[in-house]
């Protein structure tokens, strides 16, 4: 007697549920596969150049050497790959400040892909202002478009279309802001911890739910009963396999149902747990404590589906008030009266010895997100699997204000599409808005170009 296999379109039909369940579930998922998970993408930025030397790794694809700055990376190797030839063309090639410019105030270049518009008041005497940027930044345009295909899904939409995190310096020019919503519209990123937790969790704690919301929550939770009820009748029909799919459909109803009820979406689905209100995430020696609570964060907002793509600015373009008291360096200035990380940036000291250990922290930084991410239990993987991250360093040079060759590394996840390996391309020279494009489709939102159209198409990661 021939069985017939039940497809998850005709099982949801037969139970009058596959309105409410078919955008929810990948059709393409088989038995022995694990669960589909959404993919993310963070951006972790920072400024004022490096020291080349020091920071390309060599060697062949999959036994790359990694130099000094990038030994923390060495646990994480295999899951990056270093885009050496990323060049930032629409500010080399036009910008206000004239022929390279003062590229410290490039920020607003960098997610949007598209030349500076001139705010006020003018940042110098005479000059052309902030250099605010002049539209919209990757990150929104990312997550509203993740958004857009959840709701036309039938799905709730991430809360946060994208959450932009900064980690010290300031907001709202040019040289420090990286999340643009339009035109000389600078969307805030928050620099403290302690805000960002209310924002991202204090609603889900509540003890008094707004009654239009428990009334919608009770109509939809009725809809789930009766569907996982009916899924359950479906399994006495059932052989081992269709069993097995109808099991997977429950657990998707049952993460729904948790959901609904304002409960974690998961087991690694839980707020961080913030220092104590006399700690100062602000002090230069609690600098690490900051980065990891930033971090740890932006990492449970993910994995509770508060959101879906993240910006993490390691403090800004300039660090004119950023110290490393925790490194072995000098504390006196060369350049300026203090030995700030844009001091450091211009003298980088004797034989590049404090550049190189700045350099270093700031690749831990990169190191420890990676670490956060995986350790997120995702199915049989982990949350890094879904998971794409950018670092850049938005200029090559601190001291020539250079924005060639920036360097960027992408670590990505398993499921990503994106080949990493631990390897280095060499792209010669690439608009960096070909990567920023080539990241959008990685994570679900197709497109041909970003940002200057003088600057069209997409890197090849695969």
């Amino acid at each position: 007697m021939m069985r017939h296999r039940l497809s998850r379109r005709s099982l949801l039909a037969a139970t009058g549920a596959s309105s409410l369940l078919l955008p929810l579930l990948h059709q393409e998922q088989s038995y022995g596969q694990a669960a589909a998970f959404p993919l993310r993408l963070v951006f972790l930025v920072m400024g004022n150049g490096t020291i080349e030397d020091a920071f390309w790794p060599t060697g062949a694809e999959g036994n790359i050497v990694l130099p000094e700055i990038c030994t923390p990376l060495e646990a994480n190797k295999s899951k990056l790959v270093f885009l050496k030839g990323i060049d930032q063309r629409v500010w080399a090639e036009d910008n206000p400040f004239g022929g390279n410019g003062d590229a410290h105030h490039n920020w607003g270049c960098i997610l949007t892909g598209t030349q500076i518009a001139t705010g006020d008041p003018p940042h110098d005497p005479g000059g052309p202002g902030l250099a605010l940027a002049s539209s919209k930044s990757i990150d929104l345009h990312i997550g509203e478009a993740l958004n857009a295909q959840a709701e036309a899904a039938g799905q709730a939409p991430s809360p946060f279309s994208a959450l932009s995190v900064r980690c010290r310096g300031n907001t709202g020019s040019g040289r420090d802001t990286l999340s643009w919503s339009g035109d000389r519209a600078p969307y805030n990123a928050e620099g403290d911890p302690r805000k960002l937790f209310d924002t991202l969790f204090a609603g889900l704690t509540t003890d008094m739910p707004d009654p239009e919301l428990v009334k919608l929550r009770k109509k939809r939770q009725s809809v789930l009963d009766y569907v996982g009820t009916a899924l359950e009748r479906q399994t006495t029909r059932l052989g081992t396999e269709d069993r097995h799919k109808v099991q997977l459909h429950l657990d998707a109803v049952r993460n729904i149902e948790k959901q609904l009820a304002g409960g974690p979406v998961s087991a690694a689905c839980a707020p961080p747990t913030l220092e104590g209100d006399g700690f100062n995430f602000n002090a230069d020696e609690n600098l690490p404590t900051l980065v990891s609570t930033q971090m740890d964060l932006v990492t449970a907002a993910l994995a509770c589906g508060l959101t879906r793509v993240s910006t993490i600015a390691l403090a800004d373009a300039n660090n004119y008030d950023l110290y490393f008291p925790f490194l072995p360096i000098s504390q006196t200035g060369i350049e300026f009266p203090t030995r700030h990380h844009h001091d450091i940036a211009h003298r980088p000291g004797e034989n590049n010895a404090d550049h190189i250990k700045v350099e270093q922290w700031f690749m831990s930084q990169l190191a420890s997100l990676i670490d956060k991410l995986s350790a997120v239990p995702e199915g049989d993987g982990t949350m890094f699997d879904n998971t794409v991250v950018m670092f850049m360093n938005t200029l090559n040079s601190g001291f020539s204000h250079t924005v060639l060759k920036v360097p960027t590394i992408v670590a990505a996840g398993a499921n990503t599409g994106i080949r990493t390996g631990g390897r280095v391309m060499d792209l010669g020279s690439e608009a960096h808005n070909k990567l920023l494009c080539a990241l959008a489709n990685h994570v679900g939102v197709p497109m041909d170009s970003w940002g200057d159209a003088r600057y069209p198409g997409a890197l090849t990661l695969t």
